[in-house]
């Protein structure tokens, strides 16, 4: 016969055997284990959300926000840049005013008057000599030597006196005196030629009956000159008691308005 043994105890946990229970402890291990992998894709799903939400901050609001100030930098950089040529272009009218105010001055105060040329050649005459004629040319006489060149590059102006003396004597004196000059050139100053040769009114008749009176024959002289290439500024009292007032005026006004 058999016996049939019902043992209740294994369904009490105190009394349940060690294999029994260590089979709920190795699930809760199987579950336990899932834990770590959970976590670290619930972080990798925060990080994408807040790279996607950095990337929509950026693109639709900083991205933008930073063109826009490109865009105005831009703009005040091309107002500049035409400023900038503006102001090029004035110094550029500055300088050409300039340039042009200085050559105006220039010539002005290269000027030397014909009225001071000639009364300084009436100054300077001796009483036995007389001027016939007096001619301004860019060519000297023929016989005569070739102007000396100017410092500032402008065309040597040649003077060129023919006229009468009473002795070659005369003549030399003349020449001295024109080499003392401050309006004509000494160092250009020279005597072309000089002959006796009879007075054009050779003779005077007083009457019928009286004989005519015979002069005495004279020198007939040709000196080349040129004009001294001075500033007028640097002889305003010369040209001044020459008579060039207009001259002088204008000059005085340049060196008062500083041109000059």
């Amino acid at each position: 016969m058999y016996n049939i043994e019902i043992n209740f105890l294994n369904d009490r946990p105190e009394y349940r055997p060690e294999s029994v229970k260590a089979k709920p402890s190795r699930q809760r291990q199987q579950g336990g284990n899932n834990m770590p992998l959970i976590a670290g894709g619930a972080v990798a799903a925060a990080c994408l959300a807040a790279v996607g939400g950095a990337w929509i901050y950026l693109a639709q609001i900083e991205i933008p926000k930073l063109q826009a100030e490109r865009d105005e930098l831009d703009a005040e950089l091309g107002s500049y840049q035409r400023e900038e040529n503006r102001l090029r272009e004035i110094q550029e009218e500055v300088q050409q005013i300039r340039a042009q105010t200085d050559a105006l001055a220039g010539v002005f105060n290269y000027i030397s008057p014909w009225s001071a040329l000639l009364q300084d050649l009436r100054d300077r005459t001796p009483m036995g000599v007389r001027i016939q004629g007096v001619e301004q040319t860019d060519e000297p006489p023929q016989g005569g030597p070739s102007p000396q060149a100017t410092e500032s590059g402008r065309p040597p102006s040649v003077v060129v006196i023919r006229g009468i003396a009473q002795s070659f004597n005369d003549v030399n004196d003349f020449v001295l005196l024109l080499k003392e000059s401050n309006l004509y050139l000494g160092s250009g100053t020279h005597l072309i030629n000089a002959q006796m040769e009879d007075y054009n009114a050779q003779s005077i008749t007083f009457s019928e009956t009286r004989n005519r009176l015979e002069l005495s024959q004279v020198v007939a002289f040709t000196i080349q000159s040129q004009v001294r290439e001075v500033p007028a500024a640097d002889i305003l009292q010369e040209l001044q008691r020459k008579g060039a007032l207009g001259l002088v005026n204008r000059i005085q006004e340049l060196q008062r308005r500083g041109v000059i």
